[in-house]
């Protein structure tokens, strides 16, 4: 299964994303769309991350990265991160 570009009106807080069609990378969780800007957050093992990036260069993860980004990075962030992480920088 190959990885789908993921249209504006549908990136929503708590959608899994990916930056690229490797099978090798990270996994994200949404936290916030301002505009064109889409803020998401990760972990790496017991550390929560946060960055942002233009919703154009965001894809529906496979099945296989997802497994990938687990396995090499730990769990992935879920709706009561993406809550955290407002709490955080809000």
């Amino acid at each position: 299964m190959a990885n789908a570009k993921i249209k504006k009106q549908n990136i929503r807080a708590g959608l899994l994303v990916v930056a690229t069609d490797r099978l090798e990378t990270q996994v994200y969780t949404v936290e916030s769309i301002d505009g064109n800007h889409v803020t998401y957050t990760w972990y790496e093992g017991t550390n929560q991350c946060i960055s942002g990036i233009d919703y154009t260069m965001l894809m529906t993860p496979t099945i296989a990265q997802i497994e990938y980004s687990i396995n090499a990075n730990g769990r992935l962030a879920n709706a009561l991160d993406v809550a955290d992480v407002k709490f955080l920088i809000g």
